[in-house]
């Protein structure tokens, strides 16, 4: 009965971990969010690239840049650069437009003919190439004709942002003058999140806002924080993150850390993996960047496993970093932080489940009724509150018809949605594990495990 005893206490006490500190992180951010007191900094006017990979994106492509390039900061001058690939060329049917073919004709002829100075298309040569080669490719043939101080943001090709992501580096600008820096901005997931779309998507919106706005916030002011203190420190132990999208550097900083991983699985995680090993400053834009989510229960497993791989992909960066002569008791360090995280995810819904399962088990209404108050305090309350108060932070970053939407959202109508979703949360992860040990054996790939894919 004791090891039952102890193997509840510590799910709950993992529930509460999350619950308590993701609920207290959002909190803060969104603090943080709203404090425009700093507005109208002026620095050096600057150019900034908004780097946006795409592949088969020809449905969207043309208003996403419309958005991109409708926005303007007296502090830089926007320039937006889409990254194809000639993977698309080799795999299109011939009479279907390529998302590069689709941009040109838009930029002659169509809505982008005004903005085409501002519009540059870079195709990726690599055959067998993906998001990693594209970004470094761009990145390449941006540095042949800008400064290396120079700055970039990566956004997906179904990203929204205002000018309030601009006004906030300009912030960090001023804030850290003459130093270089990478940052990485928190994504609310809610560009679909709305009365009529289906309830599925609606509280995955709500899910995957909360695990950003609250636990990969948390990490990454963490990071922030021993980087504003420490600034010209080596041998750094603290893990920060890049999560890709709404991540952003100097040219300089890409070039000194040899770009993106291509030969890894990933190329945002593990790219965090080695500017931390590096020491390289990640900070935190507190600026909101609107992106969107899977509306299929299958595809939702299928993106989560995908990710998953960054995790999988740390020890390769263990290697990478020993090569260059960093210390091994600063990369175990940076590892097994890494590692907890994927172990933490993997076993999610162990921490849900297994107190339900053991007071079935020896017949514990006490029991059956504390997992499932602890599960509705750590799990669905903290969303509850983030639903009631994102809108108003969606207001103050100027995105004020997606704070319609969600303020119009009933959490009642997603709440069967929202707990499969977070009683399914470790899914993905599994079937990542599953396809890593047959990768393992097998050294083939998965297509669809493919950066980029």
């Amino acid at each position: 009965m004791i090891p039952i005893i102890i193997t509840i206490l510590i799910c709950l006490c993992f529930q509460a971990e999350r619950g308590v500190f993701d609920f207290l992180s959002y909190l803060r951010l969104f603090n943080q969010l709203k404090n425009n007191s700093l507005k109208n900094i002026k620095v050096t006017k600057k150019t900034l690239f908004l780097l946006i990979p795409a592949l088969n994106e020809q449905a969207i492509i043309e208003n996403t840049l419309l958005n991109f390039c409708k926005i303007k900061n007296t502090n830089f001058e926007i320039k937006i650069a889409v990254l194809t690939s000639i993977r698309e060329n080799n795999n299109r049917n011939k009479d279907t437009l390529t998302t590069e073919n689709t941009i040109i004709k838009s930029i002659n002829s169509g809505k982008l003919s005004v903005y085409k100075k501002r519009v540059f298309v870079f195709r990726d040569p690599a055959r067998n190439g993906n998001m990693a080669t594209q970004l470094n490719y761009a990145i390449k043939k941006i540095k042949s004709f800008s400064e290396t101080d120079t700055f970039y943001i990566v956004y997906n090709a179904d990203s929204i942002v205002s000018d309030t992501t601009f006004e906030k580096l300009s912030e960090l600008m001023e804030k850290f003058p003459g130093k270089e820096f990478a940052f990485q901005q928190p994504c609310a997931f809610i560009r679909d999140m709305n009365p009529t779309s289906n309830q599925f998507t609606n509280a995955l919106s709500l899910y995957q806002s909360w695990y950003c706005l609250g636990h990969e916030s948390r990490i990454i002011r963490n990071y922030a924080l021993w980087a504003e203190n420490h600034w010209e420190e080596k041998n750094n132990t603290k893990l920060g993150v890049i999560v890709g999208h709404g991540s952003g550097m100097t040219l300089n900083i890409n070039i000194k850390n040899n770009g993106y991983p291509t030969d890894l699985l990933t190329e945002d995680l593990t790219f965090g993996f080695i500017l931390s090993a590096n020491s390289t400053p990640i900070l935190s834009l507190a600026a909101l960047e609107i992106a969107d989510v899977p509306n299929h229960f299958k595809i939702f497993i299928k993106q989560k496993s995908v990710w998953f791989w960054n995790f999988l992909g740390y020890a390769n960066c263990y290697k990478k970093m020993r090569l260059q002569k960093h210390s091994r008791y600063q990369l175990v360090l940076l590892l097994v932080d890494g590692l907890s995280a994927g172990a933490y995810w993997f076993f999610d819904t162990f921490f849900i489940i297994i107190p339900l399962l053991l007071g079935v088990t020896i017949k514990s209404p006490l029991t059956i009724s504390l997992s499932l108050v602890s599960y509705i305090i750590f799990y669905i309350v903290p969303q509850y509150f983030l639903l009631k108060k994102l809108p108003n932070v969606l207001n103050n970053q100027g995105f004020h018809g997606f704070a319609k939407n969600v303020k119009s959202t009933s959490f009642i109508r997603l709440l069967p949605s929202l707990c499969l979703i977070t009683l399914t949360n470790s899914v993905g992860a599994w079937v990542a594990t599953i396809k890593f040990i047959k990768y393992l054996f097998t050294k083939q790939l998965p297509v669809k495990y493919k950066t980029g894919d």
